[in-house]
């Protein structure tokens, strides 16, 4: 049996749609994601490519949260300080 937890995100669908409140332009995309029960509703502005391709890193970026497989970035250990003997 599948918990919530196991389930992946996935585009449920893509609509035009107005500008939303406090926003201004034309293109107005709202986007639908959903990981089983739970469903994310968010809005973009540019051509229906555009939106699909940024939507879809999206879907990428919350799956590999989800999964703990996201790229740790790298970094460098700060250098040690200097001590000066008197």
């Amino acid at each position: 049996m599948s918990t919530q937890k196991d389930l992946q995100f996935e585009l449920v669908s893509i609509d035009e749609t107005k500008a939303p409140t406090g926003s201004e332009g034309d293109n107005w995309f709202c986007y639908r994601i959903a990981q089983g029960d739970n469903m994310i509703v968010g809005y973009r502005q540019g051509s229906l490519r555009t939106v699909k391709r940024d939507v879809k890193m999206i879907i990428v970026g919350l799956n590999e949260r989800r999964s703990g497989k996201r790229k740790q970035p790298v970094t460098k250990p700060a250098p040690k300080k200097k001590t000066t003997k008197n």
